[in-house]
């Protein structure tokens, strides 16, 4: 399938009226004067002493000057999609686009999205053990069951992990103190285990049995300021792909927390300097190097969630609501939900979460050089369309009601022939996009000919070279 957009984008485009040519004397340099311009290759078509420049002109001008329409080289940007493969069960089609991309000329190819059912889901819980959470912790430790029960209402092939956090063990984050390292609770009486910044507890299973068994073998902890280290245990939990046992699927972060959470800069408080390398550092499937890098910040965590399509359902109590809906305002494909006090409605939670963030669509790119730009025009199910967005957006996706996305690639000047993929946040399905330069004229020559050109040179697009 052929799609020529590129003319059509002309008619609404004041530059393809007019050629700024600057120094020109080839096709190509024609070429990259602007999407206006348009070479005459035709034979004598300058006058005795006129410069090859006055070849290069708009198509309008060089048809009234007499060149005819099969002499006129004026390349158009275009884009070539291919078919799915037979079978495919991708959310996101087509699979693949090449584009013929002209400077300063757009070309646009249609993206579109089906919802399916049924999709595989990975879910970690990830829990602030801070002691303020204990009757959270209680109810937790009966979950495993329901939660697989109600990922399985969604899918036919849902897992479920769990890892605890509470903050970086220096102060004024924890009390150093001996006696409160080994038991930092205030009621010494409860039985505690030390603090620590992020533990990974269970990779990620379909045996809610497993589940409940390890986490039932967890203890409560404590520290000292309100805000925890929450920040610090999301980023290993994206950036460990492997040790928590991510599937190429969607992929669910429940955060369960009664307080805030420190961010970069904080750690200068504990005198730690160094910033947060974004990387794995699972010793033991714990944390012990974050006493050596700050916190995050929220840019950084949201780049590493969206890089890794983990989709973080803030499960919150009340007074924490507005914080993280905030927090959410930054991480694309993240969702908040009011926790009770006691975590017992955290299944429903879930599941509301889940509902929400899989009827919302964003498509958007991979790192692009700044020689190209994307744009997205979405054209929703529910009627809503938005133009010329740096990423495409619909809500209230239905599960297999299609939805259409318009995609162009504008090229500044000849790039160099590369790829990027654009993909629907959340989901594993991507679309390839190779790019190619069209910045070449094709002219119908018969160089080999001397005699056209005196004996001397090559005849180049009607200009003796």
């Amino acid at each position: 399938l052929l799609l020529t957009l590129g003319a059509l984008l002309c008619l609404w485009s004041a530059l393809c009226q007019e050629c700024t040519k600057y120094k020109v004397s080839t096709c190509r340099e024609c070429v990259e004067s602007g999407p206006g311009c348009a070479w005459c290759q035709k034979l004598n078509f300058t006058g005795l002493g006129e410069p090859d420049s006055v070849r290069c002109d708009t198509r309008e001008q060089l048809l009234l000057k007499g060149c005819v329409a099969d002499d006129i080289m004026d390349p158009r940007s275009l884009a070539e999609t291919q078919g799915d493969r037979k079978g495919s069960q991708q959310q996101l089609s087509p699979q693949k686009v090449t584009l013929y991309l002209r400077p300063g000329q757009a070309a646009a190819f249609n993206v579109t999205f089906r919802r399916a059912k049924g999709y595989p889901i990975d879910l970690y819980y990830l829990m602030d053990l801070s002691y303020s959470m204990l009757d959270d912790l209680i109810n937790v430790k009966k979950l495993g069951g329901d939660l697989l029960r109600a990922l399985n209402e969604i899918t036919e092939s849902g897992r479920i992990g769990f890892g605890s956090f509470v903050d970086k063990t220096v102060l004024p984050f924890v009390n150093t103190h001996p006696e409160k390292l080994r038991n930092p609770c205030p009621n010494k009486e409860k039985e505690c285990q030390p603090p620590f910044a992020f533990r990974h507890v269970l990779k990620l299973t379909n045996n809610s049995n497993q589940f409940q068994r390890e986490v039932g073998k967890q203890l409560i902890s404590g520290n000292l300021d309100a805000p925890e280290g929450g920040l610090d245990a999301m980023m290993q939990v994206a950036a460990c792909l492997e040790e928590i046992g991510w599937r190429n699927v969607t992929r669910l972060l429940v955060f369960a927390t009664d307080d805030g959470f420190h961010f970069a800069g904080d750690g200068k408080l504990g005198a730690i300097l160094t910033p947060n390398d974004g990387r794995c550092h699972l010793e033991d499937n714990t944390y012990k190097r974050s006493n050596e890098f700050d916190y995050p910040s929220v840019g950084q965590l949201a780049h590493k969630l969206a890089e890794n399509n983990i989709q973080p359902i803030f499960a919150v109590t009340k007074r924490m609501v507005k914080t993280y809906e905030k927090l959410t305002e930054v991480i694309p494909k993240s969702a908040v939900g009011e926790l009770s006090d006691d975590s017992s409605n955290v299944v429903q939670l879930i599941k509301n979460a889940y509902n929400k963030l899989s009827s919302r669509v964003f498509l958007d790119h991979n790192m692009i050089p700044s020689t190209l730009k994307v744009t997205y025009d979405s054209f929703c199910s529910n009627g809503v369309s938005q133009v010329d967005q740096p990423r495409g957006d619909c809500d209230g996706v239905q599960i297999n009601v299609p939805i259409t996305f318009q995609v162009k690639v504008t090229a500044s000047e000849c790039v160099q022939e590369q790829s990027f993929l654009i993909r629907a946040l959340g989901f594993t399905d991507t679309v390839t996009v190779h790019v190619v330069p069209q910045c070449e004229c094709h002219c119908r020559d018969m160089s080999q000919d001397r005699q056209l050109c005196g004996g001397k040179g090559f005849l180049e697009c009607g200009v003796c070279r």
